[in-house]
Formats: structure tokens, sequence, C-alpha cells
């Protein structure tokens, strides 16, 4: 493992190594010099990295984009409610959310740096004797940034004014620009994300923060896969199969490199993120957004929210954070009972019944079965494997350690012979006997933990971390091919198969062949395993829209519960019921934000908003 490299922007003396050693954490430059600069290979990196650095962006990966509203899917409720608040994760936002006029807006900052940067770069006259790369690189980076931003807008928004040139003019007019149809858009982006393919970076031993071939090709697939979907309309020339056709072969070309493999552990992932390394030997995490820091230093940190947000919850009230057995954490986000059944109910084979013998490895890491809290001379009782009532009492104080999840006042808890409650993380999630009808709803999303076992860092004072969010992975890559391909040929070949068989052969569980044979056994397959695999990486609710089930899904998730009453709870009622229940076709696309709308006068509002 690689230690996360730090590229300071402001010091241009210590940026002498050769690029692909290059990472973009620091702050994010809100201007673009201008022609002239860029005369030695520091420069052009400085102005590349004001192309990347909306996507260490509070705004987009930090927390806007990646959780409000990428993540509000069936799988994931936002677990504070509040109607008076609006919020895309609660569905009750509008036109004038700044959440959504934030994501917009640095997005189109993204693309007018990286429109400044290109046109400037490409007139420059440097020596090319002075650089370690072809000067074609930054350029190639910087047009795939470029059409990855405006990916994310026309995936969210629908129509979006398509900007391709640089412009710095004051005159209030240059500003006035139609939408561009989202079908447009989106071929747009998919040529010149190919475009950019033979420039880009070959070898992948640079760091995930930076854009290579196989990352290009990897969300070129997502890019056609997007465009085959229901939400989009027909394009001239290109037909639905043909989209699919082009994922799959992009997502093969993934696979064929054979420079990406799936880490044989799931947690080991995210686990990496966390404690701020690089995985050199898988490459599974192929691009991710950096962060830096935790805002303890005025210059060393970025606007990262991720484990903060979506973390595990811990409690506040303690000045000993260096006792706490974790940092600071709101845990605003629940898995969802229907993720709990997919996990469960809906992934067992003939041979594997509903018990506690086959556990799904991604169930145990995305949702534990525990949190962090406090406790002095807490009194529980639980029912061992026999049947007994066993009451024990945590005799805990100050510091925070892992304690079982509650429901309804009852503790769900591991049957361990001689169980000691009163040492640090004598609890451990992996002895906890699962019960298939406990409801798992109330639990927090656990993908990016704050633990001080993993996480580097122990100012728990801090609501800002360093761990990083996965834009692509190698297991995403594999998934989409295995969608891709069937619905091209109408049947899965031999190769989207394994993809299946691999990716749940590390997950502990197995597959069942009978699935794999036809299109439609195969077609719930695979969108089940995307939701396994994936969830709470922002990936979901786009999968959703694609499929055409958005608001369908949306809605079961809000009225699916426990029958039993001692496992519902308040917090799924009053908070995912009332979230799903906002969602109308309107949610489709974002509105187009009104601080836009006053500037520029040639957009119109999309139709329900």
């Amino acid at each position: 493992m690689k230690i996360k490299s730090i590229l300071k922007l402001g010091t241009l003396a210590l940026l002498t190594a050769a690029l692909p050693a290059c990472s973009f954490l620091d702050t994010d430059p809100q201007i673009i010099p201008d022609d002239g600069y860029y005369n030695s290979e520091q420069k052009l990196i400085y102005g590349l990295a004001g192309v990347y650095g909306v996507l260490n962006s509070e705004a987009i990966y930090g927390n806007y984009y990646s959780l409000q509203i990428a993540n509000a899917d069936d799988l994931c409720y936002f677990n504070n409610y509040n109607n008076s608040e609006s919020r895309p994760d609660r569905y009750n936002h509008s036109a004038g959310t700044a959440a959504i006029y934030d994501t917009w807006s640095k997005l189109y900052e993204g693309i007018k740096n990286a429109n400044r940067y290109i046109e400037a770069v490409e007139k420059t006259e440097i020596d090319p004797g002075k650089l370690s790369v072809n000067i074609g690189l930054y350029i190639a980076e910087a047009r795939f940034l470029r059409a990855y931003y405006h990916f994310l807008l026309a995936q969210a928004w629908g129509d979006v004014p398509l900007r391709v040139k640089a412009t710095t003019s004051p005159n209030p007019n240059d500003v006035q620009m139609a939408a561009t149809p989202q079908e447009q858009v989106l071929k747009w982006c998919a040529d010149e994300i190919e475009a950019t393919i033979p420039d880009l970076y070959e070898p992948i031993d640079n760091t995930p923060s930076r854009v290579s071939q196989t990352v290009a090709q990897g969300i070129l697939a997502r890019v056609y896969l997007f465009m085959a979907g229901e939400s989009v309309k027909q394009i001239d020339g290109l037909d639905k199969k043909e989209m699919y056709r082009r994922a799959a072969y992009w997502a093969n070309e993934v696979i064929a490199s054979h420079k990406h493999d799936l880490n044989e552990s799931y947690e080991e992932i995210f686990i990496n993120m966390i404690r701020d390394q690089y995985d050199t030997q898988f490459h599974e995490s192929m691009w991710e957004a950096e962060f830096l820091g935790d805002r303890t230093s005025a210059t060393d940190w970025t606007n990262g929210r991720i484990g903060d947000l979506i973390g595990l919850r811990s409690q506040s009230g303690t000045t000993n954070y260096s006792e706490w057995a974790c940092n600071y954490s709101y845990g605003y986000y629940n898995g969802s009972y229907t993720l709990w059944q997919l996990y469960w109910e809906n992934d067992r084979t003939a041979d594997e019944t509903a018990s506690a013998t086959v556990i799904d490895k991604r169930l145990t890491w995305n949702l534990p079965g525990y949190n962090y809290r406090g406790m002095n001379n807490q009194k529980i009782s639980y029912k061992n494997k026999a049947g007994e009532t066993v009451t024990r009492y945590l005799q805990q104080t100050q510091s925070m350690f892992k304690t079982p999840w509650v429901y309804n006042n009852n503790f769900a808890m591991p049957d361990i012979e001689g169980l000691d409650q009163t040492i640090e993380n004598a609890f451990d999630p992996a002895d906890l006997v699962y019960d298939p009808t406990v409801m798992c709803a109330v639990r927090n999303a656990g993908k990016w933990r704050r633990e001080t076992v993993y996480e580097k860092q122990m100012s728990a004072k801090s609501l800002y971390t360093t761990i990083n969010f996965p834009i692509l992975r190698y297991a995403d890559v594999l998934l989409m091919y295995a969608e891709a391909i069937n619905e091209y040929a109408g049947a899965p070949d031999d190769q989207a198969k394994d993809a299946i068989r691999e990716i749940r052969k590390r997950a502990g569980v197995k597959t069942d062949e009978s699935l794999l044979g036809d299109y439609r056994s195969f077609r719930d397959l695979v969108r089940n395993e995307r939701g396994r695999e994936l969830a709470f990486e922002g990936l979901r609710k786009w999968d959703l829209i694609r499929w055409g089930t958005f608001v369908e899904k949306m809605h079961n998730a809000g009225t699916n519960q426990p029958t039993e009453n001692k496992y519902r709870n308040v917090s799924y009622t009053n908070y995912a019921s009332a979230n799903y229940a906002n969602v109308t076709a309107r949610h489709i696309y974002l509105p187009i934000p009104t601080k836009e709308l006053a500037v520029n006068h040639a957009l119109r509002q999309n139709p329900l908003w």
C-alpha cells in the first residue's frame, strides 16, 4: 500500500516529479491563468489542478452531489427528517434549494476552467523537451473532465447548456445560452471521451485521482448505459441496442487490459480509502475524488464530509476525544429495509436457508450491527441460542465503544460465552447472530465508517475527513459489462456469467446457476447485484432512472416495513417513509436553479417544476 501523496498547489517548486505521481488535493483555484502563463510543466500541472478541483469540493463529491443528490435512492434515506428544511435527499426541494444551485454552478465552474485551460494550453509554445510527458496528455485530461462534468449535468438535469468555449467577457449577453437536448449532450460527451483515450496516460501506477485510459473507458461504458436507458430520447442514427453494444465494448476494454482486478476483500477497498491508502496490488478503485485534512489546519484541507455525514453515528458530549474508538459522525444516512432484504431474503439459493450460517460480507460492512455510544452501568437483556434470557451490565465511562444496535430499546446481542462488555471493542460485529426478521432499516450506512482503528486522524472534533469517494470501481465495470451484453445479445455470455460469479464469490455467497441462463432472470440478478455491491456509492438512483423504475421503487421502499411491531421503528416511519412518499415523476430530473434562470434568460425550467 502507498500512503496518499499530497500535491501542494501553492508550492510550485515541489512539482518536479514525473506527472503520474501527482494527485490533486489542495484548494481549488478559482481562476485559470490567461494565455502565456503555461511556460513550464509545473504551471501546466497547477492549471490542470484547477480543472480537477471541483471534484473535491463540498458541492460535488464532498457532500451535495455524492450524498444529497445521487445517494437518495431506495436503498438509503436521510434519517433526520424536518420538512421545514428543503433538501434533495428528502425530495422536498425546489428550484431555490441551495444544494442544487451549488452543484450546478460548481460543475459549470469546472467546465469554465477546462475551457480556459484547453484553449490556453493549445496555444502555448513550451519546448517539448522540457516536459516529462507529451503536452497532449494535459489537454486530454482537461477534455475528459469537461465531458464528465457535462455528463453529470445532463444525467441530473436533462437538457442543459453545452459550453465548449471559454467565456471571459463581462458582457451579460455572453451567458445567454439555451439548453441543448439531453440526448445531444450525452452523445457529445461520449464522442469527446472516446477522442481523449489515445492521449491519456496508459499505465496505472499513478494515483487514482488521475484519469487514465481505463478510467475513460469505464466512464464511457457508464455514459452509453445511461444513453440506452428509458429516460433518454432516441438519438438519431444510434439506437438503444447499439448503445448497449458500445457499453459492453468499452467495459470489455477495461477487462481485457488486465490492469484491474477485484480486491480479495470487499472491506479492504473502503478501509484503504479510510486510511488514505492506495491499493497498488488490485487497483480495483480506479478513480477517486480525494480529500485532504480535517480543517484543523488553516491550509491543508478540502471539503470532504464522507464519513461524517454517512458514517457510524457516535454521540458527542465528551472532550476526551483521544479515548474514543471512533471519530465524530452524525450518521445521517441509514440503509433501508429494502437493502436489508436484497442481502438477506432475496439472495438465498436452495441450499442456503435464511439462517446465520451464510452472511453476505457486504451486508456486515455496509449495514454493521453496531454503532458507537458511551454507556455506564447500562442493563441489557437478550436471548441466547438456547432461548434463555441473559442479563448483562455494560460498564463503560467516558470513551465510545462498539455497542449493538437497539430495536425499540431491546439489544440485538451476539451469543458469546463469557462475553466481557467492560473492555474496549469487546463487541465484535462479526459475532452478531443475524436474525433475518430483525429490521435493519435503522442502521447507519457503514461503508465510510469513521473508526480510529482505520482512520489515521484522531481529531474527532472535526467534521471534515480525508476519506475518498470512489467515482469508478472495477466491480462496477464487471457489472456494467454483464448488464450491457445481456441487453444487447438477449442473453448473457460466459464472461458476463463469470463476472457475476466472481463478485458474489468475494462476498461469500453462492450463485444460483439457474438465474444465469436466460435474459430476464439474468437481468434481475444483475440489477440486484448492483444494489448489493454498489450501495451508498451514488449510482443506484441513476440506475433506477435509466431502468424506468425510479418512482415505483422509491414508493415501494417507503411502504416496505417489517410487519412485526417489535421491529417497527419510528425513525423509519417518520423519516424514510416521508422522504420516499414525496417522490413523483418530476424528480427524475432536478429543477434548473432559480438563480441560473435569473441570469440566463434563454433557459426554460424543466417540465413539472
